[in-house]
């Protein structure tokens, strides 16, 4: 009887293949996670927005267009801090666009309420790393939404909606502006562009920063991984909805007229 041959793997040969298997997820798994949640800020995002143009077209069905809200432009004391009058009025801007909203908690200078929303200080960071500010949480005005997406902030510079910050009819009619923070509540760092994007409030709607019309905060100049203005990462936003990708997070050569992910040739 003929003796039988069995083909097999060494000991030495299972270790090697488990290595490289192992180099490899190491080196792939942190990217497939990135790119995994950047399509889940993407898709709050759009979904956000579009729930907020909602909003607001309906608030205008019952109290009129912004510049009818009773609005004052940004005011400061001597001490260089904002006036009790504009932060009052500026809170006025989410009680108007609350009941249009699935609203889980609303914070407008209720101190009590705000611990729902926002640890007692949070730092907020430039999209190039740069830290922008260490946030108080004394005077602010945000609504939590049942999504964990927090609508905040806010600098009404056009009470009557005549600032200009583009070449459309849209960004000639430029109220104020806010920020839509993706990554929920009570957090303590923020990323301006990656989990805290800015938007107009106009006369005609919410719409983002940095959108090819906008001549004022740039996708160019204000959605750079090595920026250094005070402003970079506000100029994300647009770029983030209209084409569906955080690209600018992986690749520097994006243009609105030229390439609208770093796959492209």
């Amino acid at each position: 009887m003929k003796n039988k041959t069995f083909n097999a793997f060494t000991l030495a040969e299972v270790l090697i293949t488990l290595a490289i298997i192992g180099v490899v997820a190491a080196i792939t798994i942190p990217t497939l996670v990135q790119r995994y949640q950047e399509r889940v800020t993407v898709t709050k995002l759009k979904k956000a927005y579009s729930l907020l143009n909602q909003a607001y077209q309906m608030a205008v069905l019952e109290h009129g267009t912004y510049d009818q809200w009773g609005m004052i432009n940004a005011e400061y004391d001597e001490e260089g801090n904002l006036t009790d009058e504009f932060v009052n009025s500026y809170a006025n801007t989410w009680n108007i666009l609350a009941p249009y909203l699935n609203v889980a908690a609303k914070c407008t200078r209720d101190k009590e309420k705000c611990p729902d929303i926002f640890l007692e200080k949070s730092k907020v960071y430039y999209l190039d790393g740069r830290l922008r500010t260490e946030e108080t949480y004394n005077n602010v005005s945000a609504l939590l939404l049942s999504d964990g997406i927090i609508l905040t902030g806010g600098y009404t510079q056009g009470a009557d909606c005549s600032m200009v910050r583009g070449t459309s009819k849209t960004l000639k009619n430029v109220c104020s502006d806010f920020q839509i923070r993706i990554s929920g509540p009570r957090k303590a760092e923020y990323t301006v562009g990656k989990d805290t994007f800015y938007f107009y409030i106009t006369k005609y709607g919410i719409y983002p920063i940095g959108s090819p019309e906008d001549t004022y905060l740039t996708f160019k100049d204000t959605c750079k991984r090595a920026g250094t203005t005070n402003s970079n990462g506000y100029g994300c936003t647009a770029w983030v909805i209209m084409n569906g990708n955080m690209d600018y997070l992986h690749c520097d050569d994006l243009s609105w007229d030229g390439k609208k992910s770093c796959s492209d040739k």
